[in-house]
């Protein structure tokens, strides 16, 4: 199959991000055995205007994807956070290649500032929306038409750290962008209170605003030399945009994959719902801070348990939430009427 991914970070990040979705999804495609062919729109849109402005080039990228798709003719044209490409391009890739699949990926939680709005100006010109949020919450973003949950996933060429197997010199490690720049953010009080409560572990700080973060290769390593991982996920942005229980369901960042991807003990709350996922031999849930450092200064003393656990989380996120079953499964929902594998993850449609 002819596949086209239109979205990704490439130009402005550079290889920092060289981890992320798209390129897992390209990954996978390409490893099913489809021929893949990328479309970076931000990038387009820059390299399209004399003054390097994305909003200038616009118009310019949008007319660049039209002729592409018409050059490739693509059996699937797959969006992952496109916001560059207009609806009515769309419109027009249905009406020049009506046989061709249309599909849209966000791995945005619904709570962000002008999420929900965006996806929904695709949703109804496209076969399925997938998110990484699973439940009732894909209604909001369904507008009518098909949504489902698609999950985090590991690729074996990028998450290639076993921090379960490691003499690792770093006892807990947590790295962020950045925290909610109004104020009381959950994921800052929690860091605190370990750092007060635990100052004797190892646990350096990678938050982008405060210290230049961890990307790249250096953010892989430091993964696969690290006994115990925090994933915490944002839950709020701002004042005006705190996350409702149905926008936490079975959510994670992408952090999620490339902890448990690389062997890392991963400690997450309950409230996530992460537990559709993994068991409590595979990853440790938390209802509370006390509750979370109580478990990493136990697992920090337990080393068996701690590797045990570890290992059993790495062996299932390689096994069952992989680039290939991810892009396997976006092809069963588009161009199948059941499912080819029995997917650990919800599948139901939600419209």
């Amino acid at each position: 199959m002819r596949v086209m991914i239109v979205g990704g970070i490439q130009m402005k990040h550079v290889a920092a991000r060289y981890y992320d979705y798209a390129n897992k999804l390209a990954n996978g495609f390409v490893r099913n055995n489809h021929v893949v062919v990328r479309f970076f729109d931000r990038d387009v849109s820059r390299l399209s205007s004399a003054f390097r402005s994305r909003k200038l080039g616009i118009s310019d990228a949008n007319k660049k994807l039209l002729h592409q798709a018409s050059k490739f003719q693509p059996e699937l044209i797959l969006f992952i956070h496109a916001d560059v490409i207009r609806p009515e391009t769309l419109g027009r890739l249905k009406e020049s290649l009506p046989a061709t699949k249309l599909a849209q990926i966000s791995v945005d939680p619904l709570f962000m500032a002008g999420n929900v709005h965006r996806v929904n100006t695709k949703s109804p010109l496209t076969d399925a929306t997938f998110m990484t949020t699973a439940g009732d919450g894909l209604r909001k973003i369904s507008g009518g038409g098909p949504a489902y949950y698609i999950p985090n996933i590991v690729d074996p060429s990028m998450e290639t750290g076993r921090a379960f197997d490691s003499d690792c010199d770093i006892d807990l490690i947590f790295a962020c962008g950045s925290f909610d720049a109004e104020g009381g953010d959950p994921r800052k009080a929690t860091i605190e209170a370990i750092r007060e409560r635990l100052p004797q572990i190892k646990f350096p700080r990678h938050v982008d605003i405060e210290t230049g973060g961890l990307w790249g290769a250096d953010y892989m390593d430091t993964m696969g030399r690290s006994k115990c991982g925090l994933n915490l996920s944002r839950e709020r942005e701002g004042p005006l945009n705190d996350s409702m229980p149905e926008d936490l369901h079975v959510y994670s960042s992408d952090r999620v994959s490339h902890l448990t991807g690389n062997g890392v003990l991963t400690f997450v709350h309950k409230k996530y719902h992460l537990d559709q996922l993994f068991t409590e031999d595979e990853m440790v849930f938390f209802d509370s801070n006390d509750d979370l450092i109580d478990k990493i200064a136990h697992f920090l003393e337990k080393e068996d348990g701690r590797r045990r656990i570890a290992k059993n989380g790495w062996e299932k996120a390689h096994r069952h939430l992989n680039e290939r079953l991810a892009t396997q499964y976006i092809v069963d929902v588009l161009f199948r009427e059941n499912l080819s594998h029995p997917y650990i993850w919800p599948t139901e449609q939600v419209i």
